[in-house]
């Protein structure tokens, strides 16, 4: 009898122990955004999506006596021949201009860039589409000639797209019929002989964007299609509810991946970014546990709002630049101490992980070509 009770006892303790122990492992970080969505997972289900900021932050400071003194902006990558190219906004005496970085491709480690003293892309003269600011840069190369989109603001028209294009990336000429559509914060891919660009436009009846696209055949003249819009707002109650905005798109494998910037509270400050992807460049399908990114803890340079999660995958680690507003009342007020204390300023952040976010086996996206 003694001895029954005695194995039962061990058994039950062994169970336990087991227990303990499976528990113990399953570790987790979670926690809940402001708007109630969970962030993290627990490390089980997925240990590798893990963003870690660069500790140098952030990499294109605003930086007193230069064309970027007030704040810098809007990172846009592009790789040509063996340079990458980094095109950034930064704004000094109250106009925003387009600049650039460069780092040899066999020096790259994501954060040493030559920042080069001039900008690129100044604003335009008076009746320009472009004349208070040029910024929001969206570079692609196709056949040699490099085509950068930007956002020009004026009396005109208080968003509207305009195309420089150059030959070797640093000497840009602006297209003389700019611009070549109305709306905000580009974005192009080229593919099949066909651009696709992406931009914002109000969400009708509200206060919020929405991401749209035209299709060009030759990089100048645009066309939308009646039904325009790639990337909606979410439904009532989510984190993107509000507002979408400032995509960037990167592709890999067969699928393409935007990563995007959302609120669900302020039309052009949003706290987290998330990711849709596509087969085809129009039809998107939205991760399901979005957000992917956030702004950064309170009291950090990034405290307030980011834009721009612009993502390459290099050398086998996922690199992502973006703009990050922080100081002042930045944490609790949109642009909060805007140009006193508050400012925005460019960042990076990197992670290590074998497919980004979709195990190339089960993507979701929409129906192939």
């Amino acid at each position: 009898m003694f001895k029954s009770k005695l194995m039962f006892l061990i058994l039950i303790i062994s169970i336990t122990g087991i227990g303990i122990l499976h528990s113990a492992g399953c570790s987790t970080e979670s926690h809940k955004t402001e708007s109630g969505v969970q962030l993290s997972k627990t490390a089980d289900e997925a240990p590798e999506f893990v963003w870690e900021r660069f500790h140098g932050n952030p990499i294109f400071p605003a930086e007193p006596g230069t064309w970027r003194e007030s704040q810098t902006a809007n990172p846009d990558l592009l790789l040509i021949g063996d340079v990458y190219f980094m095109y950034f906004r930064g704004q000094q005496g109250g106009h925003d201009r387009i600049g650039l970085a460069t780092i040899p491709k066999d020096k790259f480690d994501g954060y040493t860039w030559e920042i080069h003293p001039d900008p690129i892309i100044d604003v335009g003269g008076p009746g320009t589409w472009d004349e208070r600011h040029a910024l929001d840069p969206a570079a692609i190369i196709v056949d040699g000639t490099i085509y950068l989109y930007y956002t020009g603001v004026s009396p005109l028209a208080d968003r509207a797209i305009c195309l420089a294009v150059s030959e070797d990336g640093y000497n840009f000429r602006k297209y003389e019929d700019n611009p070549v559509i109305i709306g905000g914060a580009p974005e192009v891919v080229y593919r099949d002989g066909i651009f696709y660009r992406y931009f914002w436009k109000e969400v009708p009846g509200k206060d919020g964007f929405q991401i749209h696209y035209a299709t060009s055949d030759d990089g100048f003249r645009y066309t939308e299609p009646s039904y325009s819009l790639a990337v909606p707002v979410g439904s009532e109650g989510t984190w993107d509810s509000f507002t979408v905005e400032t995509q960037r798109i990167f592709k890999e494998g067969d699928l393409y991946y935007m990563v995007y910037c959302g609120s669900d509270r302020h039309k052009d400050y949003p706290f987290y970014a998330g990711l849709a992807t596509s087969r085809d460049l129009i039809h998107w399908d939205k991760y399901a546990d979005n957000p992917i990114f956030s702004r950064g803890e309170e009291g950090e340079w990034d405290e307030g709002a980011i834009w721009f999660t612009t993502v390459e995958k290099i050398d086998g680690i996922y690199y992502m630049w973006y703009e990050g507003y922080g100081g002042g009342t930045a944490r609790t007020e949109a642009y909060g101490s805007y140009l006193i204390e508050g400012k925005s300023q460019v960042g990076m952040a990197t992670m290590k992980a074998p497919y980004f976010y979709f195990q190339p086996e089960n993507r979701s996206s929409s129906d192939e070509d």
